[in-house]
């Protein structure tokens, strides 16, 4: 367990990364979303760990990250298993839910859209692929999320690959990181792969 000089002082720093960042996503035009979206997309689909993959957790888009929705319909099409985060209230975290249609979509505790509360709960220990959005990555695997914690809970229950995405503008140096939270295996970007050295 990090110190508690250690744990304030990575707070603070994610805090004011989270700041800076969101000044960088929020400055991109329409045009600038799609463009990138569209270009980490087609990196996944063109993968192996995407076409190897029968069961992939992806994420539905808030302000500021990469929309995933070719990614989303390809997998239904091709006959993936496709989960989303859903939020337990009597948890107070996220589950990884299956998802068959992206009308069925409803928003969730946050305003995000998930699927709905009759859609099973998917067994995350057979999960071939996680996809998470971040504020931010570094070239180690590091990410920063929005904070709270939510995702790297839920992410530490997965044993797939984890796979981050974000604009070039979003990976950094290094990014403050605690012990909890979950490291990438590999991060798609509009420019490219960036694959972290093994630990």
């Amino acid at each position: 367990m990090n110190e508690p000089g250690t744990n304030s002082e990575a707070r603070l720093a994610k805090r004011l990364a989270r700041e800076e960042l969101r000044l960088t996503s929020g400055g991109l035009s329409l045009g600038q979303a799609m463009a990138a979206s569209e270009a980490v997309c087609r990196l996944i689909l063109e993968s192996a760990a995407w076409r190897e993959a029968g069961q992939a957790m992806l994420y539905m888009a808030t302000p500021g990250e990469l929309d995933l929705n070719q990614l989303l319909i390809n997998g239904l099409e091709t006959g993936k298993k496709i989960a989303l985060p859903r939020y337990s209230a009597k948890k107070e975290a996220y589950e990884a839910c299956a998802l068959s249609h992206l009308s069925d979509l409803v928003p969730g505790k946050f305003g995000i859209l998930e699927p709905p509360e009759d859609n099973p709960i998917m067994d995350t220990m057979q999960l071939d692929l996680a996809i998470v959005g971040g504020v931010a990555f570094d070239r180690l695997g590091g990410r920063l999320g929005r904070g709270g914690g939510f995702f790297d809970r839920l992410l530490a229950g997965i044993p797939a690959a984890k796979c981050g995405v974000c604009l070039d503008e979003q990976v950094r140096r290094d990014v403050p990181v605690e012990r909890h939270d979950v490291k990438m295996d590999m991060i798609a970007t509009p420019s490219g792969w960036l694959v972290p050295p093994p630990a």
